[in-house]
């Protein structure tokens, strides 16, 4: 069966849906979101989906402020509720080094985003259950905090529906038709999609589905373990996301009784994003627990709930690839995002529909052209890695 769309997404992650729905909203004609799965089947729905605008670039900063006002006004914009918890953010660090807390102030201070500089006697008020060394501080964002990105994903594809987007679940992608350089049309195992136009927001699976065009993307599938605590009784979680840059380990609540927990940093692992180990590794599980038990007692003796092992698109420089790709006319990328892709999903989907349809986008997303600029250089902060 040959069906026919101006767009094809393929991916139903955030990514995916939110872009499915920006086109939507902008009543570009027959939008079609193609997921081999369900929405949000894939890492998507495990991320931290952490949100805070500290990056060392202004594109990330801007993109983040952007979807925070998204999330802050998500029933009236998309409809719903995205589970958004804004109870802030907090990076606990030594030194206000750029790349040691993870992004460069000035550019957070020029987006007009609020934040405070805590003592340490003011991060002992704020995190009673926390150990603090004299020389040790506190950044707190307020505006900051965190998603269900399951939530997110899914009432961004509702919404996409409910404005005449297409979703069609359960269906994969088998090939991509290119002729003279130009997409013609989308293949899938349930029929033909002929189509000018088809947008790569597969994430860990993108690679895979840019060779389809005849593309290569230097795209690397790497683990992300997640540690899950119960939540000690003398713990609060009604308070920030403890982001700490010195043991290199993030704390948040996930509901009243559980604690989530990972390393900040880059995996040095390989996968098959089709086959790899979900669980955690011990040894991963017991340094976890050693890293957040220098920061709090009583997570020393929370007992452990388990965990699981995502995925993240990896690219040698830590940016994702954002755009239309040279050589193939008619196919798009929003891919690779390295760890940080959630927070900026939704104000990434709408800059990047605006693009599609020839609009001068709310946010340039030059920086994240592929091939690369020559002036974009790797990200170096020590958690790039941090979603």
């Amino acid at each position: 069966m040959t069906s026919t769309a101006e767009i094809v997404v393929i991916g139903g992650g955030v990514h995916g849906a939110s872009l499915a729905f920006h086109l939507a909203v902008a009543d570009v004609g027959h939008v079609v979101l193609l997921e081999k799965q369900h929405i949000a089947s894939g890492p998507t729905a495990q991320s931290g989906a952490m949100i805070r605008a500290l990056f060392n670039t202004r594109t990330y900063v801007d993109l983040v402020v952007a979807s925070t006002r998204m999330f802050e006004n998500w029933d009236a914009i998309v409809g719903g509720n995205a589970g958004f918890v804004q109870q802030g953010f907090l990076r606990i660090t030594n030194t206000l080094d750029a790349a040691a807390i993870g992004g460069d102030l000035e550019l957070t201070r020029k987006a007009g985003e609020p934040f405070q500089m805590l003592t340490t006697e003011e991060l002992s008020q704020l995190v009673p259950a926390g150990k603090f060394q004299e020389e040790e501080i506190g950044i707190l964002f307020p505006t900051g905090g965190y998603a269900d990105p399951f939530r997110t994903t899914v009432e961004l594809a509702d919404a996409a529906r409910r404005h005449g987007a297409e979703i069609r679940e359960g269906v994969q992608v088998t090939d991509i038709r290119i002729d003279g350089g130009c997409v013609t049309a989308v293949e899938t195992d349930s029929g033909t999609i002929a189509t000018s136009l088809a947008v790569n927001c597969a994430g860990s699976w993108s690679d895979r589905i840019a060779a389809m065009a005849g593309v290569q993307l230097p795209i690397l599938i790497q683990p992300a373990p997640t540690c899950l605590f119960r939540r000690p009784d003398s713990m609060t979680t009604i308070g920030p996301i403890l982001s700490d840059g010195v043991n290199q380990v993030y704390l948040r609540a996930m509901g009243d009784a559980v604690y989530r927990a990972a390393h900040f940093g880059l995996s040095a692992e390989i996968v098959d994003p089709d086959n790899f180990d979900d669980t955690v590794p011990a040894g991963q599980a017991r340094m976890l627990k050693e890293g957040l038990g220098n920061r709090y007692d009583a997570l020393q003796r929370a007992p452990s709930l388990g965990g699981f092992t995502a995925l993240y698109d990896m690219t040698p420089d830590g940016h994702p690839i954002v755009g239309p790709i040279e050589n193939v006319k008619g196919f798009w990328c929003d891919c690779g995002w390295s760890g940080n892709g959630f927070a900026p999903a939704p104000a990434v989907g709408r800059s990047l529909a605006q693009m599609i349809i020839g609009s001068a986008p709310d946010i340039d997303l030059g920086h994240f052209c592929w091939p690369r600029s020559a002036d974009v250089s790797r990200r170096v902060n020590c958690d790039w890695i941090h979603d």
